[in-house]
């Protein structure tokens, strides 16, 4: 394995803890979207105190991911950014508008109708930002970006990256952050002892679950019929985490049924990092389909080794930090 290897592995790390995490953050508020705004204060109250106050800590893996593309692989990240410069600029909006409508309805002291307008825009906000970063997912894992094996970009500017599976996994990552949220919010309020929520939340999350089981049968032949490079990594490489993305997904609606909310918890998590890591397994050693791969694509190799060095001395003092302010502020969240 050699240092593009670990990168790339590090990346895949760092975008599941962000799925995970950043995921459930922004379904709390695609909820708010889809309810139209309709939940009442002891709801909202649940989910700004089960997001808050560590939400702002998971945007920390995204900027490393894009780190680490930028300077670990300059040539994909420079044809990415021409490419996807409209979906990425407009998920940017949304995660700057989401943080100020959080911020504002939480400790504004306004008017109704002041905090009904911040609840919106966090509401909005959230729905979008997932669309448009799944969107960018999908258009890469298409391989239909007209990017060239030297990195230049030879389509329209504004609507090149839109394909039939960036439109699917733009819905389909607002559906998964749903999911994660509905499940991770019935567990808090389980631990909260807190009956109705807990129920509203099982209902929520069983109802969402079953929902995004058909999209990702659904996701699957769109990639076979769409995505000629994915496919073909997925019938060699990738199968494995398809089924396993499939149990956990089963596992997690049978965990929700029965009440068992920690366990639940856990199987969400692995369905949805097992259609990360499927992605990325069977694109490897891809990074932009069909032509820029990562030994096209990487930086000189003491600059790999580097940014592995640092990544793994920033690690050191990083991970126990955020580990120790989830340990900290969930705990104060339940005494």
């Amino acid at each position: 394995m050699g240092p593009d290897d670990v990168l790339l592995l590090v990346m895949l790390i760092a975008l599941t803890v962000y799925a995970l995490f950043g995921g459930a953050d922004f379904g709390a508020g695609i909820w708010e979207f889809t309810t139209a705004l309709q939940s009442d204060d002891h709801e909202r109250r649940h989910i700004y105190k089960a997001i808050g106050p560590v939400w702002e800590a998971n945007h920390v893996w995204l900027i490393f991911v894009l780190v680490i593309l930028m300077n670990g692989f300059p040539l994909a990240f420079a044809s990415l950014c021409r490419a996807l410069w409209l979906p990425l600029l407009l998920a940017l909006c949304g995660i700057v508008f989401r943080g100020a409508g959080y911020a504002f309805r939480y400790y504004s002291r306004g008017t109704k109708q002041e905090l009904v307008m911040w609840e919106a825009v966090f509401a909005v906000a959230s729905t979008a930002t997932p669309v448009f970063l799944g969107a960018c997912a999908g258009a890469v894992a298409s391989g239909r970006l007209a990017i060239t094996a030297t990195g230049d970009y030879e389509a329209d500017y504004l609507t090149g990256w839109m394909s039939s599976l960036s439109i699917f996994t733009g819905i389909y990552a607002v559906g998964l952050c749903a999911y994660l949220a509905a499940v991770y919010l019935a567990r808090e309020a389980a631990v909260a002892e807190d009956e109705g929520l807990t129920e509203l939340w099982r209902r929520r999350s069983l109802s969402t679950g079953v929902w995004m089981g058909f999209m990702s049968l659904s996701g699957v032949v769109l990639i076979w019929l769409d995505a000629p490079v994915l496919r073909s990594g997925f019938t060699t490489r990738g199968w494995l985490l398809v089924i396993v993305s499939l149990l956990c997904g089963m596992g997690s609606l049978i965990a929700v049924a029965r009440r068992k909310f920690f366990q639940a918890v856990v199987a969400s998590s692995g369905a949805v990092a097992s259609v990360i890591w499927g992605w990325g397994i069977s694109q490897y050693p891809i990074i932009v389909p069909p032509t820029v791969t990562s030994d096209l694509a990487k930086a000189p190799n003491n600059v790999l080794w580097a940014m592995i060095l640092i990544s793994a001395a920033g690690a050191v003092f990083l991970l126990p930090s955020l580990a120790y302010l989830f340990i900290l502020f969930k705990r104060a969240d339940h005494d």
